[in-house]
């Protein structure tokens, strides 16, 4: 019953990102925020030791906690490269367009001619 409500959930979320992304990606964010805090609160431990930490040994909870910084530290990186990958697309964007349009010019100038 439970996957069952998990998945009309997924499929319900998937229909309404068609038609709002932004919204979709708000109601997400405040899911997941709900949920930490629940944990939270049912764990005992502070806001990060719900996150970082669980019933697990010292060893295993130090290298979840190095996994789960190096996975941010990917996506705070990610960004930049597509920043960068974003401009080289718009860059070569906007040099088809200006040899499209001199080519465009060529064209009718020469048809002008006759």
């Amino acid at each position: 019953m439970k996957s069952f409500c998990l998945i009309a959930i997924i499929v319900a979320m998937l229909m309404f990102y068609q038609k709002e992304p932004f919204y979709t990606v708000v109601i997400i964010g405040i899911g997941v925020v709900i949920y930490l805090v629940y944990k939270t609160k049912k764990n005992g431990n502070g806001w990060f030791g719900a996150f970082f930490s669980g019933s697990q040994s010292h060893q295993d909870s130090r290298l979840d906690d190095l996994i789960a910084l190096v996975m941010l530290q990917q996506l705070a990186s990610t960004d930049s490269q597509s920043n960068s990958a974003t401009q080289q697309i718009s860059e070569e964007a906007r040099k088809r367009r200006e040899a499209i349009n001199k080519t465009q010019k060529e064209v009718l100038d020469l048809l002008s001619r006759d």
